[in-house]
C-alpha cells in the first residue's frame, strides 16, 4: 500500500512542476532558449553564480512570461541572495518568486517575441565547499571541493549550454570532473550535452580563505522617542575551513597575522596572500553610529577597533586575540545607537512615523543562517506595518503574522509591540549592505503611554526623599516644642 501511495505522490509532484513551468508562460513548444551560460565564481567564501539566458519565441509573442529554473535541494536551501535583470549592470529589475515545493525560482520577465531577449540571473550560495584534506598545517594551501549539476534544471528546449568556472589568479587546480573540461588560465570551460540529466561536475582547487559563517544571528532594534534607536546584534558562528594539523603554534599564528611580525620569520619565508585562519571580521555600520560596544563571554575580541570611513560609513573590525582555526566556534555581540532624526521620520499630515533602516546584519561578506530580527516599537504604537525591498532578493525572508510584546525597564503599564521577521539563509553583496533597507510604519496616538513610565519612576524616586524631608521637619518641630516646655 505504501508503494501505491508513493507512486501517486510522485505523480502529483510531477504535475505540480509542470503546472508551475507552464503557468504564465504559454506553451513550451513556442519557446526556445538559444543559449544558457552559467558562470561560477569560486573566488570567495560565498560562491556567486551568474546565469546569462537567451530566449525567443518561435511562434507568436508570449505575454507575461515567467522563466522558471530549479536547483538541487542542497544548493536551493543555501541561496542567500538572488536577483534578475536585463543586463549585468541592471541585474535587479525583475521580481523573483521562490517555489519551495519544487525547489525552484520563478522570474517575472514580461513579454517574449521572436527577437532574441537576454536575461541575467545572479545568486549567491552559502557553505558551498568542503575541505579536502580536512586538516592541514598552518601555511599550507587549503584545498576545497565544489560540485554542482552540469545541466540547468528547466523544461525549455535549450540549443546551447555552457558552464564557466572562475578562480583567483594563481589558484592550484588539483582535478576536475568530467576530465574533458577545458582549462583556460584562471577558469575552466565546458560545453554541456543536453542528452544526460543529473550528471555532476566537480572541481578540487586551492582557496586560502577562511570559511566563517554564522549559524545564528539575533538582531534587536529598539525605537526610543527620547532621541535614539538602539541596535543589538548577537552572532554565533563557526569556521568551516580545514582544521589545524599538528600542535598549535602561537608564533606561526602571529606570522600569518601580517608584516607586523616579520621579525619573527625565518629568512626566505614567504607570507601567504591569504590564510584559512580567520584573523578578523569586518562590520559596516551607518556613519552616524554612536555608543559602539562589542564584547564576548571570554574577552577574545578585546583587540577590536572601529573608525569612520570618509563620510560614508563606520567600519568595525572584530579582531580576536586568538585567531579562529578551522572548526572553532565563536560568539560575540555588537551594540550601537543611531540618532532618532537620522532613521525615524514623521509625516504630519498622515500622523505617521517611518523607520528607515538596514534590514540585514552588519557583518560584511559572511553567509548567515537562522537570522531573527525584532523591531521593538514605542509603547502605545499602533497601525504597524513594514515594507521590504520589492524584488524578493532574499528567498527565505518571512514575517511573523502576529505582533509580539516586550516589557522594558520603563514599560510599567503597557508592553511594547514587537514585529519579527526571519531569514533561514541570508547573504547580501557588499555594495548593498547599507542600502538594502526596510521601511516600518507606525502611529502613536498618545505619547502619554510612551513617557508615563519615565515620569512614574522619577516620581517614585522623588517620593522617598520627600518623606525623609517631611519626617526631618516634623522631628525638628517636635524638638523645638520640647525645648520650649
Amino acid at each position: 500500500m505504501s508503494g501505491v501511495k508513493m507512486y501517486f505522490l510522485s505523480i502529483l509532484v510531477l504535475f505540480g512542476w509542470i503546472s508551475i513551468v507552464i503557468g504564465g508562460e504559454g506553451n513550451l513548444d513556442e519557446l526556445v532558449s538559444t543559449q544558457v551560460t552559467r558562470t561560477f565564481y569560486l573566488t570567495k567564501r560565498v560562491a556567486k553564480v551568474v546565469m546569462e539566458v537567451k530566449l525567443k519565441s518561435i511562434k507568436d509573442e508570449i505575454s507575461g512570461f515567467e522563466y522558471v529554473f530549479a536547483l538541487p535541494e542542497d544548493k536551493f536551501s543555501g541561496i542567500g541572495f538572488i536577483s534578475a535583470g536585463t543586463s549585468s549592470i541592471n541585474s535587479n529589475s525583475f521580481k523573483v518568486e521562490k517555489v519551495e515545493a519544487e525547489k525552484s525560482f520563478k522570474i517575472e520577465v514580461g513579454d517574449i517575441s521572436d527577437n532574441e531577449r537576454t536575461i541575467f540571473i545572479e545568486y549567491h550560495m552559502g557553505n558551498p565547499y568542503s575541505a579536502l584534506p580536512k586538516a592541514i598545517r598552518l601555511g599550507e594551501n587549503q584545498l576545497l571541493v565544489f560540485e554542482d549539476e552540469l545541466r540547468l534544471r528547466n523544461n525549455y528546449k535549450v540549443t546551447k549550454e555552457k558552464i564557466v568556472i572562475q578562480f583567483l589568479t594563481g589558484t592550484i587546480i588539483e582535478r576536475v570532473i568530467p576530465t574533458n573540461m577545458k582549462r583556460q588560465e584562471n577558469k575552466v570551460v565546458h560545453l554541456v550535452s543536453q542528452d544526460k540529466q543529473g550528471d555532476k561536475f566537480l572541481v578540487h582547487f586551492s582557496l586560502n580563505n577562511h570559511l566563517v559563517y554564522f549559524d545564528s544571528v539575533s538582531r534587536i532594534i529598539e525605537i526610543s522617542h527620547w532621541g535614539n534607536v538602539k541596535v543589538k546584534e548577537e552572532y554565533s558562528g563557526v569556521n568551516m575551513a580545514a582544521h589545524n594539523k599538528g600542535e598549535f603554534h602561537r608564533k606561526e599564528i602571529m606570522i600569518l597575522s601580517g608584516q607586523g611580525f616579520a621579525r619573527m620569520r625565518n629568512p626566505g619565508t614567504v607570507l601567504p596572500h591569504n590564510t584559512h585562519v580567520c584573523l578578523f571580521v569586518d562590520h559596516v555600520l551607518p556613519y552616524r553610529a554612536v555608543g559602539l560596544e562589542y564584547y564576548d563571554q571570554i574577552g577574545n575580541i578585546s583587540y577590536s577597533n572601529a573608525w569612520r570611513v570618509g563620510a560614508s560609513h563606520t567600519m568595525l573590525q572584530i579582531q580576536p586575540r586568538s585567531p579562529l582555526m578551522g572548526g572553532w566556534k565563536f560568539d560575540y555581540t555588537v551594540e550601537y545607537n543611531l540618532p532618532l532624526e537620522t532613521v525615524v521620520f514623521y509625516d504630519q499630515s498622515l500622523k505617521l512615523y517611518m523607520l528607515n533602516l538596514t534590514m540585514v546584519p552588519s557583518a560584511k561578506g559572511i553567509y548567515s543562517e537562522n537570522v531573527n530580527t525584532q523591531i521593538r516599537f514605542p509603547t502605545g504604537s499602533s497601525d504597524i506595518s513594514i515594507d521590504f525591498p520589492k524584488n524578493n532578493n532574499i528567498p527565505s525572508l518571512t514575517q511573523n503574522d502576529e505582533l509580539g510584546h516586550y516589557f522594558g525597564w520603563l514599560d510599567i503599564f503597557k508592553p511594547r509591540p514587537v514585529l519579527v521577521y526571519n531569514m533561514s539563509s541570508y547573504y547580501i553583496p557588499e555594495h548593498l549592505l547599507l542600502n538594502y533597507k526596510f521601511q516600518a510604519y507606525y502611529r502613536v496616538k498618545s505619547h502619554i503611554a510612551t513617557f508615563s513610565g519615565t515620569f512614574l519612576i522619577s516620581f517614585l524616586v522623588f517620593i522617598p526623599f520627600l518623606i525623609v524631608i517631611l519626617i526631618k521637619r516634623l522631628n525638628n518641630q517636635h524638638s523645638v516644642k520640647i525645648k520650649k516646655e
